[in-house]
């Protein structure tokens, strides 16, 4: 079967999240994603104003 890198990259990611977790109970399971999406946040606001301090320019 064909695997795109986009797809390649997926299960990448899904192995890592993988090994981080796997020795996890419910509760830091979810400490865990609540933590990463809050990273994932903060990255994020940090594009947006940097992407319009661009525009501004």
């Amino acid at each position: 079967m064909f695997e795109t890198s986009a797809m390649k990259e997926l299960h990448r990611i899904q192995e890592e999240i993988y090994e981080e977790t796997k020795g996890m109970t419910p509760e830091e399971l979810i400490r865990y994603f609540e933590e990463t999406a809050k990273k994932v946040e903060r990255e994020l606001e940090e594009l947006k104003k940097k992407k319009k301090k661009e525009i501004i320019q």
